[in-house]
């Protein structure tokens, strides 16, 4: 990533398109926001089309929107994504190559970025993908190394959430200790950046303030200090480690925060300030969380 951040001010030096390779997790997403921060973009020209997403009415909306923002006159700056570009439709192909040539013709200030976890050259061969597409959005080609090849990074990134997720819940959590760091770098990370987060976030309501230990993380495979990870170069994950269901880390993480929460709030008769205060997080972080992971009265987890 650090290779990367250092050509991303010559990707601002002209609108030639970007395709992002690399797993899910890595990154690619702050990339393309950065290069469109570093070109003087803002929220409201910053079209982003989730080819993840489902809602083809969604995605739709969105290029709609980059249509009236350039076909209707418009040619200010702007950055179109097409986030997991290998998980876009053929439906959705066709329009989006039909706008990217409009574009070209009429010269507009577009700049497009495209992230995919795939090689769109074999979907080409499926007949999965729009060879024209595919021309347009391939100018710069970018490998993003997963998060266990780049294992030096690892305590600046930690560094950078510890401080985030401070801010966002009043925890008093100043560093981490030099055997939870040793660990995590020693991790295979099968999620690269999201599975760091979590982790992390995990840490922040087992923990106990100020220092962020080893113990107080849950990795795949075994808990806290008691598991070493997969260092790379060393045996690589089983193939049920990786089929894993989608998120499946979050999901037991959020259940974890959903039932403790839960619980906490049942013993203080619901009272979201006590709660908050046991917790030693803010009262509104408490509700946040009751929203976020849906609690209710009658749940007990």
């Amino acid at each position: 990533m650090d290779e990367v951040k250092k050509i991303i001010p010559h990707l601002c030096e002209n609108n030639a398109s970007v395709l992002l390779y690399g797993e899910k997790g890595t990154g690619k997403s702050y990339i393309a926001s950065s290069v469109h921060q570093k070109k003087g973009g803002n929220a409201q020209n910053f079209f982003e089309i989730n080819c993840k997403s489902f809602s083809t009415l969604k995605n739709a909306e969105v290029l709609d929107g980059a249509k009236v923002w350039f076909l209707g006159g418009q040619n200010n700056y702007a950055t179109l994504f097409l986030n997991c570009v290998n998980k876009m439709s053929l439906d959705l192909q066709q329009p989006v190559d039909a706008f990217l040539s409009e574009c070209a013709r009429l010269g507009r200030n577009l700049k497009v970025i495209s992230s995919t976890e795939e090689n769109i050259e074999s979907m080409i061969a499926r007949g999965d993908f729009l060879e024209s597409l595919f021309y347009k959005i391939n100018s710069v080609v970018i490998n993003v190394q997963p998060l266990r090849q780049r294992k030096d990074e690892i305590p600046g990134l930690l560094e950078f959430y510890r401080k985030l997720y401070c801010k966002q819940t009043g925890f008093n959590y100043t560093a981490f200790s030099e055997s939870a760091v040793n660990l995590l770098q020693n991790y295979f990370f099968a999620g690269n950046i999201d599975e760091l987060k979590n982790l992390v976030q995990h840490a922040f309501i087992v923990g106990e303030p100020p220092l962020l230990k080893a113990s107080d993380f849950v990795l795949a495979g075994g808990a806290g200090a008691n598991c070493t990870g997969v260092a790379e170069g060393n045996a690589q994950p089983s193939p049920s480690d990786l089929s894993l269901p989608d998120k499946s880390l979050k999901t037991a993480l959020d259940s974890f925060k959903k039932e403790y929460v839960t619980q906490i709030l049942e013993e203080n008769g619901w009272n979201q300030t006590k709660t908050a205060r046991i917790l030693g997080i803010q009262r509104t972080y408490v509700i946040r969380l009751i929203n976020e992971l849906h609690i209710q009265k009658n749940n007990a987890g």
